[in-house]
């Protein structure tokens, strides 16, 4: 399996490692729930240098990004970033990314690990068709990624990037230093809570995450692995991919319509996608919650008075909702707000709700 710049300190913090898409990572440190916890009340650092992170560069990169992802990246300002999606001709979806623009024709895609060398395999094959003048460079080994995550994820970065954090906003990133080490700062996450993604040289991560934990000790920041990072995501209804997303399911299948702007122009997968949002498409994801104790799983089937309807494609019991939640592709007849359903959990059959995403939402201050 291979391992990110942070094995040894996943080691020394006795983390529990599990083999995550050949990557070899940690599952849990002190426990998914106590993980879990410690983000939305105060904060957690995450390893992720296991996704990929892909440059690509050159005048004509704009024109290039516009025509293999489905958002309009004219619409990102320099050092901005955006979510969008990268589609086969079929609509299917290859990958869902986020797209970081760091110059007038400088871009950074941050693209899921089990996905890097198939994406790009195909920026490569669409770059060779056009024979434009840019460069696409696979940056993943030269570079690692952390997110820090939580209500004091701000206070704990400010103590080293100090008041220049207060210019970033959502969605932003901010060139800096992190105890030394050149660092792009960005404003986002896959938690809901405040928080940041840290892109620092691979040679430097294991400096970088030691100092920002034991900073971080007196707000309560706590190393995070994989389970809390896949129940804090469900939470907000975010996608997953290889559960919610595969080339077999389309960006408006999945409800994201908002990642498809069919008016900038032609891109791949688009004439599929169009006739999806005239006509709809042939099955929806919808959010729905359990009305009985129950933990959905991906794959169950879902059923309406006996009639399988779909299936599950995420689901977990909720740790501060205290309830099964998930999200599950169905055919259009069922995707309504307060539509209900069976879920077929090991034999018995459990009922739900479709609701409105995200399951959790935010106390506000």
């Amino acid at each position: 399996m291979k391992r990110t710049p942070l094995y040894e300190a996943h080691v020394a913090h006795r983390a529990k490692l599990v083999d995550f898409s050949g990557w070899e990572m940690p599952l849990q440190y002190t426990g998914v729930i106590d993980e879990y916890q410690a983000v939305r009340s105060k904060a957690g650092l995450f390893d992720v240098s296991h996704m990929g992170r892909i440059a690509v560069e050159g005048e004509e990169a704009l024109a290039f990004l516009q025509r293999v992802t489905t958002n309009d990246v004219a619409k990102i300002e320099v050092m901005g970033a955006q979510y969008s999606m990268i589609c086969n001709p079929k609509g299917g979806i290859k990958d869902d990314i986020f797209l970081y623009r760091l110059g007038p024709d400088k871009f950074l895609l941050c693209v899921n690990a089990a996905n890097r060398e198939k994406i790009v395999a195909w920026l490569g094959e669409q770059h060779a068709k056009e024979n434009n003048s840019i460069e696409i460079l696979d940056r993943s080994a030269e570079m690692a990624q952390l997110a820090l995550q939580g209500p004091a994820s701000k206070a704990i970065l400010q103590e080293s990037v100090g008041l220049a954090l207060e210019t970033l906003k959502p969605r932003g990133c901010l060139d800096s230093e992190l105890f030394g080490a050149p660092s792009l700062i960005t404003r986002t996450g896959y938690t809901g809570e405040p928080g940041y993604e840290l892109y620092v040289p691979a040679d430097k991560a294991l400096e970088v995450w030691e100092k920002l934990i034991s900073t971080g000790a007196a707000y309560g920041l706590k190393p995070i692995g994989l389970g809390a990072r896949d129940l804090l995501r469900l939470d907000m209804a975010y996608f997953l991919y290889g559960n919610d997303l595969t080339e077999e399911t389309t960006p408006i299948e999945a409800g994201a319509e908002w990642a498809v702007k069919c008016e900038k122009g032609q891109f791949i997968g688009d004439t599929v996608l169009k006739e999806q949002i005239q006509k709809g498409p042939p099955q929806r994801l919808v959010a729905f919650e359990l009305l009985e104790k129950a933990v959905p799983r991906h794959g169950m089937k879902l059923y309406t008075n006996d009639h399988p309807i779909g299936e599950v494609a995420s689901g977990n019991l909720s740790p501060i909702l205290q309830k099964g939640i998930g999200l599950g592709y169905v055919i259009p007849a069922h995707t309504a707000i307060g539509t209900s359903f069976q879920v077929d959990i090991r034999g018995r059959c459990v009922s739900a709700v479709v609701v409105k995403p995200p399951f959790y939402k935010r106390p506000k201050k």
